[in-house]
């Protein structure tokens, strides 16, 4: 059921339409094209490694007027004993106070027919989640019981359907990673009624919520790490996206790494990889450990929304750290205003930008432009970094910003109007969008502007290079005595050597171009570590 991005065009113009409800809400029920199948597939499957029972909503005490948040996970995953392992989290979202739990359990039941499951949590508690049935024992197609506790409080919620099922990848199977897969669907919005205990307090409750299914080869736990969102809009869209990291936290550009399905109406579901989410803030957590993203925009087509988790202190401890929590939601759905509610799932977190100066050539080119170069040593696709160039003249411990917010990891310092041979140190600030991650580097040797005063034991003279501009070869002469044993660096506009040559003697030295690129070099002649000479070659 693949279709093209303009079509959320066309079905934003004529939101208003309504569609015969529910059509969909019947046992067995198999969309075409899918490979996902009612009721059987909410049930266990032995053929697959891993799957998990996900469910999150919020809330609204029926006595208190307050507003809870909670997410419950069953994991069949079975290792040290146990069959799996059950998260149960209680936020409540009016006092800003996080409760959350994870145990390993075992499955006294859990059918492979239809969802139904009895989770003994380790301790002895017992928590389950099942299809509802009728007075004949029948399963109501779509609508659910579920009861868990946890040392903070507990749940027992009734679930109902009012969507049909988001197929994620549109036939409900998605490669997630370099080798993984997930059989995947979304309930996207389901009416919630029941109650809910929170530290000896107990209410009836009323809400929404989302269900997320998955199984497959892909494992939370030991796999890539990921960011995830699930979104219910004022409009009535949902959706559901994720992004996943590699190892080397890059983002590749494939469905793979990065996805969003959304649910526009009962006739019409979208998926895609033609996105962009750009993370706009971060946070770190309050023992400063670890750092997470904390708002989000994303844009596709006519949708532009942007998301921001509510609260800093969501974050799940066992069995390993993420962030499980609440979002708010706004921004544009065509030419509508919306607002909507989420959730967010972050095992990605983030780090320091770490800097490292390229080795400085020592020396300043005709025109007085000095080539500062810098490689960013732990690049991070959802940490964009941005770059401030100081400088301090004459060994002056404050530093001058000559370059700011700059994104290129090069820049060009104009030392017109400064005396030739005045001493100069460099720092390379970085930070994110919003400035909480940052790192520098600066040098740790003072270099020199301009042609320097030939008493000083620093780069004593500029060569002669021909033909300048060169193309096949150049010659660099001009030393006014005998080169014995020196050594001629080649570095490119960057800073970075291109070609080193040893043992260079003679008064002049025939240099090939070889399979250099078009554009500006720097070369420097030396003696260990003192310049004898330098200029400035242009390779056409």
């Amino acid at each position: 059921m693949a279709h093209p991005k303009h079509l959320i065009l066309i079905i934003l113009l004529f939101s208003g339409f309504n569609l015969p409800a529910q059509s969909w809400k019947t046992y067995p029920y198999h969309e075409e094209g899918t490979l996902i199948y009612f009721p059987q597939d909410e049930g266990r499957h032995p053929s697959e490694p891993t799957e998990w029972w996900y469910a999150n909503g919020f809330l609204t005490g029926v006595n208190s007027g307050k507003e809870y948040s909670f997410m419950v996970s069953y994991f069949y995953y079975p290792a040290f004993g146990f069959d799996g392992f059950r998260i149960f989290n209680i936020a409540d979202e009016t006092e800003g106070q996080f409760y959350p739990e994870t145990l390993p359990c075992s499955y006294p039941v859990i059918s492979q027919d239809m969802l139904h499951l009895q989770a003994m949590t380790w301790g002895g508690g017992s928590e389950q989640w099942v299809t509802r049935t009728n007075d004949l024992g029948e399963l109501i197609p779509f609508e659910y019981q579920l009861n868990a506790q946890s040392e903070y409080g507990s749940i027992d919620l009734d679930f109902a359907a009012v969507k049909k099922p988001l197929m994620i990848n549109d036939s409900g199977f998605v490669y997630q990673g370099e080798t993984a897969y997930s059989y995947y669907y979304s309930l996207t919005t389901l009416e919630v009624t029941g109650s809910i205990t929170l530290n000896g307090f107990t209410e009836p409750v009323s809400g929404v919520s989302w269900l997320d299914r998955q199984y497959g080869t892909f494992n939370p736990s030991t796999g890539e790490n990921y960011e995830w969102f699930s979104l219910q809009l004022s409009n009535g869209m949902d959706l559901n996206i994720w992004e996943l990291f590699t190892p080397e936290n890059s983002i590749p550009g494939t469905s793979a790494y990065r996805h969003f399905s959304i649910y526009i109406n009962d006739s019409t579901a979208v998926s895609s990889s033609d996105f962009t989410l750009e993370r706009l803030q971060y946070i770190f957590t309050p023992d400063q450990e670890q750092c997470y993203a904390k708002q989000w925009r994303f844009v596709h087509d006519t949708i532009d929304l942007t998301f921001t988790t509510r609260h800093d202190n969501q974050e799940v401890m066992l069995p390993f750290r993420f962030y499980e929590g609440s979002l708010e939601v706004s921004g544009l759905a065509g030419s509508e205003i919306v607002t909507g509610k989420g959730f967010a799932e972050l095992l990605h977190r983030y780090q320091h930008p770490e800097i490292r100066i390229d080795p400085p050539a020592g020396y300043f080119t005709e025109g007085g432009l000095y080539p500062v170069s810098w490689q960013l040593l732990n690049p991070d696709d959802g940490r964009p970094v941005y770059y401030d160039v100081e400088i301090s003249l004459n060994e002056n411990p404050e530093y001058e910003t000559v370059a700011q917010h700059i994104t290129d990891t090069v820049f060009f310092w104009d030392n017109s109007g400064i005396d030739p041979g005045t001493p100069f140190r460099v720092k390379v600030k970085g930070y994110s969008i919003d400035s909480t991650l940052s790192g520098s580097d600066s040098t740790s040797q003072a270099l020199f502007t301009g042609i320097p005063d030939p008493s000083r034991d620093y780069i004593s003279e500029q060569t002669l290079v021909y033909p300048n501009p060169a193309e096949d070869h150049f010659i660099i002469d001009g030393v006014n005595k005998p080169m014995s044993n020196l050594v001629l660096t080649l570095t490119n506009s960057q800073g970075r050597a291109v070609r080193i040559i040893e043992n260079v003697n003679g008064n002049a030295l025939r240099i090939k171009r070889g399979n250099l690129p078009s554009g500006i070099y720097f070369y420097k002649i030396s003696s260990g570590n003192i310049g004898v000479a330098g200029g400035k070659l242009i390779l056409r």
